[in-house]
């Protein structure tokens, strides 16, 4: 797949993924019932794909080690992320997203291969403006699920320059189902160890079809597919995309959950300067290829 065309499908996948906030709100399931179920949901998906599981013999303990601790940072993202959609809104949840390509130049050296970039710092950075807007415009009780959604952002940021790494050694829907099955085992276990009766929390007959969207065309396709992408898109890159997640994520909202009447002109006025500093990032790294060459 060339580098476009994997661009092309990173941007794809944050579309999708800009739905999921909407129906982490639709569905009735606390947060930690609601990660799990997703989790798990999506793992038989993928077991249903016979190369996700063929070529498990073939780790060394090192890819098993590594493989595990990623499962762990995506299953911890997913309980901060729907953490914060729960105690704010689904428009705060997904725009906390913005600060993740931040905490990628910052995490860079510590979790991938590639060296400290101010350039990608700094670029990171041209969202703050936007950011300090949006919490002008937002209820005070909206801001803990703020700082939550900015937990999320970090942990997205460290899994995914991590990945960048596995997808060169692993077959990339192999690693995807590796993780999320070990993601998922974790918040079940999580789950029973809070639950004192070991019951099941069971999603409700209305949460049923939420769910297997959520896992199927949700979950388990771009999750897939991005890992494939990042073969050939750099991380910083991947995480320059799902910037736009977060205005996906206010569109959905605001037509599904009608979260206009929760926020402010203010609001909005912030999430159009991400958008314009999402642009402005593409545009200066396109520029600064096209000098390199």
């Amino acid at each position: 797949m060339s580098p476009v065309r994997s661009l092309l499908l990173i941007h794809a996948c944050v579309l999708v993924w800009g739905f999921t906030a909407v129906l982490g709100k639709m569905i009735t399931l606390a947060t930690l019932p609601l990660v799990a179920w997703r989790m798990a949901l999506t793992a038989v998906c993928l077991f249903f794909m016979a190369r996700a599981w063929r070529t498990l013999g073939v780790f060394s303990a090192k890819q098993w080690a590594k493989m595990a601790f990623v499962g762990a940072l995506i299953a911890c993202h997913w309980l901060a992320f729907y953490g914060s959609v729960k105690l704010a809104n689904a428009s705060i949840g997904v725009l906390c997203m913005a600060f993740a390509p931040i905490f990628s130049a910052v995490l860079a050296p510590l979790l991938s291969k590639s060296p400290f970039s101010w350039r990608n710092l700094l670029l990171g950075l041209s969202v703050l403006p936007g950011m300090l807007l949006v919490v002008g415009g937002i209820d005070g009780r909206f801001y803990l699920g703020l700082a939550v959604g900015a937990l999320s952002a970090a942990l997205a940021a460290a899994f995914g320059l991590m990945n960048k790494d596995l997808v060169a050694e692993v077959d990339a829907l192999t690693l995807s189902f590796v993780e999320i099955s070990i993601g998922g085992a974790l918040m079940w276990l999580l789950l029973f160890y809070h639950s004192s009766s070991f019951a099941i929390p069971m999603p409700s007959a209305a949460d049923w079809p939420n769910l297997l969207i959520f896992a199927v065309f949700c979950t388990a396709l771009p999750f897939a597919l991005s890992n494939i992408a990042l073969k050939q898109v750099s991380a910083f890159s991947a995480q320059f995309a799902i910037n736009l997640e977060p205005i996906y994520g206010i569109v959905f909202a605001a037509w599904l959950l009608q979260e206009t009447k929760q926020l402010t002109v203010q609001f909005y006025l912030g999430a159009l300067v991400i958008l314009l500093a999402v642009f402005a990032q593409v545009l200066l790294s396109v520029k600064a290829k096209q000098t390199n060459q």
